[in-house]
């Protein structure tokens, strides 16, 4: 599929939020102990929504996201490093800014940076839909996520962080599934099995991909309209 129609479904598939903030008569609502932001949810969807396509090495978009991508990943990897080993200052706000307030778990920090490590890797190591179309890569991005909630951390920004992590997963799974539409599929099993797996077979660019963006226009409108009813 073009980017342009992943960026749409991914926005689309972030606006679910928005329509349960509307349906609970707020622009936030809680989730796991953190407040949701929609808004927040939905920009970072939009990036979910395309991102998956980092591993299109010989493509001018592709190329730019990985650079864009590696850049971050280093950074956020000194960072953590970094903070994983700062003892507390004794300001709380700093302290819960830096990752090392009462609630965060020492060592959290240096897994997160671990995690980008190995991530940049896979990343960079990965043919076009291959390990960031898979579950098992959807299941590595989600990890900051899971440890977040699993372990309670906070921090200032932290549901400001957990939104865009929310909106992020939800625009990337949703870039595998339309994927599946597509002519060429997805490995969704890898590593179980390499095979692809592929639904109606539209293939990208065509009028056929037009015409799947205006049923899935429809069909969220009306996903929109059954969760704010």
């Amino acid at each position: 599929m073009k980017g342009t129609t992943h960026m749409v479904v991914g926005a689309y598939t972030g606006g679910i939020i928005m329509a349960y903030g509307i349906a609970d008569r707020t622009l936030s609502f809680n989730f796991a102990g953190y407040e949701i932001y929609p808004i927040m949810a939905i920009a970072a969807a939009v990036m979910g929504g395309i991102a998956p396509d980092v591993d299109m090495a010989h493509s001018k978009a592709g190329r730019f996201m990985r650079k864009l991508l590696r850049n971050t990943l280093i950074i956020s990897a000194l960072f953590l490093m970094i903070m994983n080993f700062l003892p507390q200052t004794g300001i709380a706000i700093l302290d819960g800014a830096i990752g090392r307030g009462a609630q965060i778990d020492r060592g959290i920090p240096f897994v997160l940076a671990i995690f980008c490590i190995v991530i940049m890797y896979a990343i960079e190591k990965s043919k076009h839909r291959g390990f960031t179309h898979t579950l098992v890569g959807l299941l590595v991005v989600a990890t900051p996520l899971i440890l977040m909630i699993t372990t309670g951390t906070t921090f200032v920004g932290a549901d400001l962080v957990v939104s865009a992590q929310v909106g992020f997963l939800l625009g990337w799974f949703s870039h595998m599934v339309i994927d599946t539409f597509n002519t060429a599929g997805i490995p969704w099993l890898w590593p179980v099995t390499k095979k692809r797996f592929k639904v109606v077979r539209i293939v990208t660019g065509s009028q056929r991909e037009r015409d799947f963006l205006v049923v899935c226009t429809v069909f969220f409108i009306m996903g929109y309209a059954l969760i704010m009813l």
